[in-house]
């Protein structure tokens, strides 16, 4: 991991990257339901 000059920055970065882990997490889950919806053959739910 690349650790950038100035912890200070990196504080107030980590709230939003926390966010995007966030959403790349929901998003991965929701994908992944799609696709069990889709194997069974019953309507997959969108957003």
């Amino acid at each position: 991991m690349v650790t950038e000059p100035g912890e200070v920055a990196r504080g107030k970065k980590n709230g939003l990257d926390y966010l995007f882990h966030l959403y790349e997490q929901c998003r991965d889950f929701l994908i992944q339901v799609q696709n069990i919806a889709k194997k069974r053959g019953e309507k997959c739910p969108t957003k």
